[in-house]
C-alpha cells in the first residue's frame, strides 16, 4: 500500500454537479483501497461535508493536514490559482467544464450563479492560463473537454462521473406522463423564451425552486426535457431526464455537439443558429407528443449507457490510481 494521499480541492458548502463528482471521486478511491480526502476551498474557512454527500465514503482535511506529506492533488480547472497555496508539485487538473473556465477567467462566471457564492468573491483569483497548465497531468469529465484540450496539443485522460441510484432505479409510470416540456431556466434562457413565445399552447415548466424530489417528480411526469444551453461539460440534468423517460432535445453547443457526451440521435439536436430552428423544434415537440412511445424507445441506448457510467467511472478511477501510484 502506498503512503501517498489523494486530495481533491472542492468549493465548500456547495451542492451542485461539480462538487458531487469530486465527492464521488474521493469515495471511489477510498472504496478501492486508496486514501483520498476532500480539501474545501477557501482554505482559511472550516467546512463540513454537505448533507447530500454524507452517503459517500469521504473524509475531509485542512491544508495543514497535508503539509510534509506525499500528496497527489486533484484540482478543478477553475480553481487552479490555488496551486500556489499548496505544498509539493504533484498536481492533476480535472476539467469538469470548459466554458466555465473562460467565464471565470473573465469574471462573468461569478455574476451568473447564486448569491451564496459571493462569500468566495474576495478569495477569487483568475485560474492559470492554458500554457501554465500544460505541464500538469490533465483529466477530463467530458469528450468535449478532451477535444478542447486537443486543440492546444494537450493530451488528457477521461475521468467522468455517474448518476446516483435514485436516478437509475426509478419506477416511472408511463401512464402518468403528460404533454409537458420542462427546462432549466439557467440554461439558454434566450432560446427558451423564443420557443415559449412561439408555442404558447404548449405547457412549459421551469425546473426552479424545487427540491430534488420535486425535480424528480416533474421529470417523471414530463414527456420532453429541452436544453439549449452551452453544455460546458457532460451535464447531469439531461441524463436524469433520460432516466426519467423524457425525450431529451438539445441544441448543438458545447458537449451537445458530439455523439458521446449526450449520446442521442442527431434528430434530437437542433442547431440554434439554423434558419428554420423554431419551426423544426415545434415540429419535433408535436411529433413527440403524438408518437411518444416511438420516440422514447429511441432513447434506450442512451439510458443503457447512463446506467453503465458508474462501472466506467470506477475503472477510470483505478486508472488514475495506477497512473499516480497511490495504490
Amino acid at each position: 500500500m502506498s503512503n501517498k494521499i489523494v486530495v481533491a480541492i472542492c468549493p465548500g458548502n456547495f451542492v451542485t454537479g461539480g462538487p458531487e463528482v469530486l465527492h464521488q471521486f474521493v469515495h471511489c478511491i477510498n472504496e478501492n483501497g486508496g486514501d483520498a480526502k476532500i480539501l474545501y476551498y477557501p482554505f482559511s474557512s472550516v467546512f463540513q461535508v454537505p448533507k447530500a454527500y454524507l452517503k459517500y465514503n469521504v473524509n475531509i482535511c485542512s491544508i495543514d493536514d497535508v503539509k510534509n506529506k506525499s500528496v497527489e492533488f486533484v484540482i478543478p480547472e477553475i480553481f487552479t490559482a490555488c496551486i500556489k497555496e499548496l505544498p509539493g508539485n504533484n498536481f492533476n487538473i480535472w476539467w469538469l467544464s470548459v466554458d466555465n473556465y473562460f467565464e471565470y477567467k473573465n469574471g462573468s462566471f461569478l455574476s451568473k450563479i447564486k448569491l451564496s457564492i459571493k462569500k468566495l468573491i474576495k478569495f477569487r483569483t483568475s485560474p492559470l492560463t492554458i500554457n501554465q497548465l500544460k505541464k500538469y497531468k490533465q483529466w477530463v469529465q467530458s469528450y468535449y473537454a478532451q477535444e478542447f484540450l486537443g486543440t492546444y496539443g494537450i493530451e488528457s485522460s477521461l475521468l467522468s462521473d455517474f448518476l446516483n441510484n435514485e436516478h437509475l432505479n426509478q419506477d416511472v409510470d408511463m401512464f402518468k406522463k403528460e404533454n409537458i416540456i420542462c427546462f432549466n431556466p439557467k440554461k439558454g434562457i434566450s432560446v427558451t423564451n423564443q420557443l415559449t413565445n412561439a408555442y404558447p399552447n404548449y405547457k412549459f415548466v421551469p425546473i426552479q425552486n424545487m427540491t430534488a424530489k420535486e425535480v424528480s417528480e416533474l421529470l417523471q411526469s414530463s414527456k420532453i426535457y429541452m436544453d439549449f444551453g452551452n453544455h460546458p461539460g457532460k451535464d447531469r440534468i439531461p441524463r436524469e431526464a433520460a432516466m426519467a423517460k423524457c425525450v431529451v432535445i438539445t441544441g448543438t453547443k458545447g458537449s451537445a455537439k458530439n455523439e458521446y457526451d449526450i449520446a442521442v440521435d442527431s434528430k434530437y439536436k437542433i442547431d440554434e443558429e439554423g434558419d428554420q430552428f423554431c419551426a423544426a423544434v415545434g415540429e419535433l415537440f408535436q411529433d413527440v407528443f403524438d408518437r411518444f412511445d416511438h420516440h422514447i424507445e429511441r432513447f434506450e441506448p442512451y439510458r443503457t449507457k447512463i446506467a453503465s457510467e458508474e462501472a466506467a467511472f470506477n475503472q477510470q478511477v483505478l486508472d488514475f490510481m495506477r497512473y499516480t501510484r497511490v495504490k
